[in-house]
């Protein structure tokens, strides 16, 4: 990808990191204006800190169900390894996690070195005080969608792959926020044929 559509991405990316952090502030009710989350003073709202202090992947969320195992993630298809890497990717815990940031850490093992050096250089999106309150964590579900026309078709070290990803954050005390829909598209590329797959950059647009 060029500098340019890469940035554009990651830029689209953080749009849908805030929307869905913030969504978890609304109570449950839909966000105004066109589907962008909306807050009024003295609501909880995301947090963005600078970068610097990088919140570490190494506790393990506990999540209804778990994460996709490496191991058992097969990393010569590129499908498995785009769906295990968002999955991962989205599902935050509150229990555990600062915000999305730990999340994408924990996925550093589906992703390649430059993407991963530019997840870890991203500010903290800190989960709504509502979802800590109701120490909820974010159920990911994705769905694949078709190849739209004229996107890039795969090569033998290089795929792209789509999908709509619905996340709900969900409470431990049977409290459930209004779930949100995006699509995802994801970039892949590998070394050579023989060379497991690895996310290079993930394109999010937010549908509610």
């Amino acid at each position: 990808m060029t500098g340019g559509l890469a940035a554009g991405l990651r830029a689209a990316c953080c749009v849908v990191t805030v929307a869905i952090l913030v969504a978890g502030c609304s109570g449950g009710e839909r966000s105004q204006s066109g589907g962008r989350p909306s807050s009024a003073p003295g609501d909880a709202t995301v947090i963005p800190t600078v970068s610097g202090g990088t919140p570490s992947p190494s506790r393990s969320p506990r999540i209804p169900g778990g994460l996709p195992d490496p191991g058992r993630v097969d990393q010569k298809d590129a499908t498995a390894v785009s769906r295990a890497a968002l999955t991962v990717m989205y599902s935050v815990d509150s229990t555990v996690d600062a915000g999305l940031l730990n999340a994408k850490l924990r996925a550093a093992v589906y992703l390649a070195p430059a993407y991963a050096a530019e997840v870890r250089a991203e500010p903290v999106q800190y989960v709504p005080k509502e979802w800590r309150q109701h120490r909820a964590y974010l159920a990911v579900r994705l769905e694949p969608l078709r190849r739209e026309a004229g996107a890039p078709s795969d090569r033998s070290t290089a795929a792209y792959r789509q999908w709509e990803m619905t996340t709900t954050a969900t409470g431990r005390d049977d409290w459930r926020d209004t779930p949100r829909k995006s699509v995802i598209f994801v970039a892949l590329a590998r070394s050579s044929e023989r060379a497991p797959w690895r996310v290079s950059d993930v394109r999010a647009i937010d549908e509610s």
